[in-house]
């Protein structure tokens, strides 16, 4: 591990391998310890940026709520830590809140991406088209939110299994990642916690702006994962995109179906590298 001062954050971070750079964010909540179990077969190839965002981890988490606007912070610090590591073009991906990050960074930066890998990801709350599942998660968040601010974070993780996104539901046992990540939570500030709903909440989303991404694009997600229908608005709106879908699998699907999720990202890597068409529509048993 590694620490970068950048834009008044000491930003966590770890590189590992060599090849072609491949910089990936993380989900709201976790830390880069969300990708332990993907390192190896991934820096076999590429050299891997994994870092804590804002809030998140280890890195540091600004004390005032106006210290996380994700199209400006979140995608700051990683244009950012890409300069500082000598980075000048990377694979660019990330997976929930980091594939928001992700696709903003695309936007603002196309210059600075070879291809964009999107998992378990939406465009924003716009690109939720049920109207009751937006006002579900709303609700959930909001609650979520005030028990952060009066109970702290050990009570937000015991009633996570109660909300319509909850981690463990319906892909059998809780594998070991996924424990990690619940207890990595119970660590984190409920600064990071607020500040990084904050950013999702005030972030405009990208449906209306997905249509000019050019560099190859991966959307993947899990089967029985509530943002299946924002991955698939993603994928429509990219033109030339590849979508995965992983059966029987929720949300964190590097998480719930490891192997699965690293085959398709090599497959998808290994089609960039070669020059060759990424179009389609995949599922993966």
């Amino acid at each position: 591990m590694a620490v970068a001062r950048l834009n008044e954050v000491d930003v966590n971070y770890e590189v590992h391998g060599d090849g072609t750079p491949l910089v990936l964010a993380h989900g709201y909540t976790a830390s880069l310890e969300m990708w332990r179990d993907q390192i190896d077969a991934l820096s076999a190839k590429y050299r891997v940026v994994i870092y804590d965002t804002r809030g998140h981890g280890k890195t540091t988490a600004p004390p005032s709520i106006d210290g996380y606007d994700l199209a400006r912070d979140y995608v700051g610090d990683q244009l950012a830590l890409m300069d500082y590591l000598g980075i000048d073009r990377a694979y660019v991906g990330g997976l929930s809140m980091g594939g928001m990050i992700a696709q903003e960074f695309a936007l603002q930066h196309p210059d600075r991406i070879t291809a964009l890998l999107l998992f378990d990801t939406g465009p924003g709350m716009g690109g939720m088209r049920d109207p009751a599942m937006a006002h579900r998660f709303q609700q959930f968040r909001d609650m979520m939110q005030t028990m952060a601010r009066t109970k702290g974070m050990s009570a937000v993780i015991d009633s996570m299994r109660q909300g319509p996104w909850a981690m463990n539901r319906g892909s059998g046992p809780m594998p070991p990642a996924i424990q990690r990540h619940v207890d990595g939570m119970r660590m984190m500030s409920v600064d990071g916690y607020l500040g990084g709903a904050q950013s999702m909440q005030g972030w405009r989303g990208t449906l209306d702006r997905l249509h000019t991404i050019g560099a190859p694009t991966l959307v993947l997600v899990g089967e029985i994962d509530n943002l299946l229908g924002p991955s698939r608005a993603i994928h429509r709106q990219v033109a030339g995109s590849r979508l995965v879908v992983l059966k029987n699998c929720t949300h964190g699907s590097n998480m719930w179906r490891p192997q699965a999720f690293i085959d398709a990202t090599l497959d998808f890597l290994a089609d960039v590298d070669a020059g060759r068409p990424v179009a389609g529509e995949i599922t993966i048993d």
